[in-house]
């Protein structure tokens, strides 16, 4: 209990760290393990503080971001249940913009063990459709990282798509899932779902998935890969005057 206790408090300390959490705190973190994850787990899903003042609104951010090195199974419905993360405004609301971008990459992290906890979870029609939807997209980034699944999560991608019994939510995020991926060998299937109604338009548009099929996918999905510290260095936060 006493080691559970400090690694709270450390992780507490992440929503004063302010740009970038301090290397020796974040060790400190990381070397709590189990322990830590949980804490972790708390902060990241505390989505309100998103939207509080500096520093206090970069601490969901610095512990999502440190959750994807400690990446397990059980960080991915409570991420995923958190969604949508409401962005007010791209350029200025920052620490939900980064969050809502990154959030699917951090599941990404959790590798091979994900796979089939992600497609439960598309299929739980109990969930809203937003974590549905999302947690087949992740798959995208699980693909990405762990290119050793990346032919089994298209197989059953492909087999998805000839099934009239699941729902649009399903066949769309499937749709998008594969477009990402750059799967031209399901173009056809694809644009099958599209004429049939199946595919919701509004989710991706056939343009959009013709030219993702065709094109390869989407390169910035690689962002999945980038460790802590050049998940800063990319992506931020970084004042205005830093970027002067």
């Amino acid at each position: 209990m006493r080691v559970e206790t400090h690694v709270t408090s450390l992780v507490h300390q992440l929503s004063r760290a302010g740009m970038r959490p301090d290397e020796r705190l974040v060790r400190h973190i990381l070397e709590g393990g189990d322990g830590a994850r949980a804490a972790l787990l708390a902060l990241a899903t505390d989505i309100p503080a998103l939207h509080e003042d500096l520093p206090a609104c970069l601490g969901p951010l610095h512990a999502l971001r440190l959750l994807g090195e400690l990446a397990d199974v059980t960080i991915i419905e409570p991420l995923l249940t958190c969604l949508p993360v409401p962005v007010i405004d791209p350029e200025t609301d920052i620490p939900a913009h980064l969050y809502a971008s990154e959030v699917l990459q951090i599941i990404g992290r959790v590798g091979a063990p994900a796979v089939a906890a992600l497609w439960t979870l598309g299929d739980n029609e109990t969930k809203a459709d937003q974590a549905r939807g999302a947690a087949i997209n992740a798959l995208v980034y699980v693909a990405t990282y762990t290119p050793d699944v990346r032919d089994a999560v298209l197989a059953e991608a492909r087999d998805r798509l000839t099934r009239t019994d699941l729902s649009s939510i399903v066949i769309s995020g499937t749709v998008t899932l594969l477009a990402e991926l750059g799967d031209a060998l399901s173009y056809k299937a694809v644009m099958t779902a599209y004429r049939d109604g199946r595919a919701d338009q509004r989710r991706m548009s056939a343009a959009v998935a013709r030219q993702q099929l065709l094109g390869g996918g989407i390169p910035s999905r690689n962002c999945v890969n980038h460790t802590l510290w050049e998940r800063y260095d990319a992506h931020g936060p970084a004042l205005k005057d830093d970027d002067a």
